[in-house]
């Protein structure tokens, strides 16, 4: 049997779209394990298998913010369930809350990109980095083949090119980790 794919896994504008959808179910006056089972046939494509998964949950008694769970388990699914979990205990517009929701995944995932936009030069830094020993000995090789041979026939080459290895390796890293995009 196939699991269905999680949307945590898929671009954050389709947990948006569904979200949208369930609120524009609620707002016309379903409930929310009702908008779910409703939303299936109006979610694209690649959401349907998790949203009916959802639905289901919901429709053998799981809690609502529960069957949301479904959906994924990344920070933005996470928010989600917590969120409607709130509305459920203190009440208020159910609808008006999804609206909302949706609204901040679509600024969230605006957020990511323009983020992954201004660190695009540092992770292209990166693989200059990781790159450049290997360039290094690439041209020594093609430039002096005596001290190439001298390069890679002593231990004393040897230990400068695993020392150099280790350096690109951990510039690499380091460049990759102050690059990272956190959602």
């Amino acid at each position: 049997m196939r699991l269905p794919r999680r949307l945590s896994n898929a671009p954050a504008a389709e947990l948006a779209v569904v979200v949208e959808i369930l609120a524009a179910h609620v707002r016309a006056g379903r409930s929310l394990s009702q908008a779910l089972a409703d939303a299936v046939v109006d979610v694209p494509a690649p959401s349907t298998e998790v949203v009916a998964a959802a639905a289901a949950d919901a429709a053998l008694g799981v809690p609502a913010a529960d069957a949301l769970r479904r959906l994924g388990d990344g920070p933005d699914v996470g928010y989600l369930a917590a969120a409607v979990r709130l509305q459920t205990r203190a009440g208020g517009d159910l609808a008006l809350l999804l609206e909302r929701t949706a609204e901040l995944l679509h600024e969230r995932r605006a957020q990511r990109r323009a983020a992954e936009v201004a660190t695009a030069q540092a992770r292209a830094t990166g693989r200059i980095v990781t790159a450049m020993p290997g360039l290094g000995v690439a041209a020594l090789y093609l430039a002096d083949r005596p001290g190439f041979d001298l390069l890679v026939r002593s231990p004393l080459g040897w230990l400068a090119l695993a020392a150099s290895a280790g350096l690109a390796a951990a510039g690499h890293a380091l460049i990759r980790r102050l690059s990272e995009v956190d959602p």
